[in-house]
């Protein structure tokens, strides 16, 4: 059961995973040890599942983005989990979500271009035949572009 405090930390790590115990607990009122003991916690219990490293996309060339909206053949659960599977294993595809509505699943798809976008489009949803059809989006500009939980998201799940 997650406390106050565990959600302040979680929130806490969720904004900078590099943060020390010590800084932690100093925030929270916390001794070094009682932060510490929490936090592995968190990391054994399934609360945190990795830290990642944000890069300043500002300092490298930038990708072309494209959220790509999918229909696939047929509506059954083999079909969408072999997709899946198969999409995920696409390293330009950073997000990979299921979708209610006219589509079956919604990609962020990163490319060197637009052209090397069209050589991975015409491979995947043009040769695999799970595919019915594709719409891509080129995204222009992200006012944000954020991958976290806002703090009244901090409620356990019920069983």
């Amino acid at each position: 059961m997650l406390d106050a405090r565990d959600k302040r930390l979680l929130m806490a790590l969720q904004a900078d995973a590099r943060r020390t115990n010590a800084d932690l607990a100093e925030d929270l009122g916390l001794s070094l040890s009682a932060c510490a003991k929490r936090v592995a916690r968190l990391w054994s219990e399934g609360y945190l599942s990795r830290a990642t490293a944000l890069i300043d996309r500002r300092r490298f060339r930038k990708p072309v983005s494209a959220a790509v909206l999918v229909t696939l053949t047929a509506p059954k659960a083999s079909v969408s989990s072999d997709f899946a599977r198969r999409i995920t294993a696409c390293p330009q595809v950073t997000q990979c979500h299921a979708v209610t509505g006219e589509f079956d699943f919604l990609l962020v798809v990163q490319e060197r271009s637009i052209e090397a976008y069209h050589d991975f489009a015409q491979e995947v949803f043009g040769e695999w035949p799970s595919v019915a059809s594709y719409r891509t989006n080129f995204l222009l500009r992200s006012y944000k572009n954020e991958n976290t939980l806002p703090a009244f998201c901090l409620t356990e799940a019920e069983d």
